[in-house]
């Protein structure tokens, strides 16, 4: 049996994205993210949820308050969520792989990856 467990978080950040090849005005967002990660149930979890808290602060460190076309040639929503997903891999312990993200510009855009 394979079970998910699902973490919300959220960081603010700043970003012009490049439409037709030029920058709009920069500006700001409250960006809302989920992550599901599944795995096999041992000893009753998938994983400790505080472990994949502080996967995910790690990263998100490194998004809060930034401006985030210092960190991405595009900072599109798509691209900001694959680059953390990226990240997420990158960490999960053995037997464990990320499912689903969510991410949300603000209130109401937002896009989905499944893995």
């Amino acid at each position: 049996m394979k079970a998910r467990i699902i973490e919300r978080f959220k960081f603010e950040a700043a970003h012009a994205v490049l439409i037709d090849g030029k920058p709009e005005e920069i500006h700001g967002h409250t960006f809302r993210l989920e992550v599901a990660v599944e795995g096999p149930l041992e000893n009753g979890y998938v994983m400790d949820f505080l472990e994949l808290r502080g996967i995910m602060n790690e990263i998100i460190e490194k998004l809060d308050h930034r401006n985030l076309n210092a960190l991405f040639e595009n900072p599109t929503t798509e691209n900001i969520a694959l680059w953390i997903a990226g990240e997420v891999e990158k960490r999960l312990p053995d037997g464990v792989r990320l499912h689903r993200i969510v991410l949300w510009e603000g209130e109401e855009n937002g896009v989905e990856f499944e893995f």
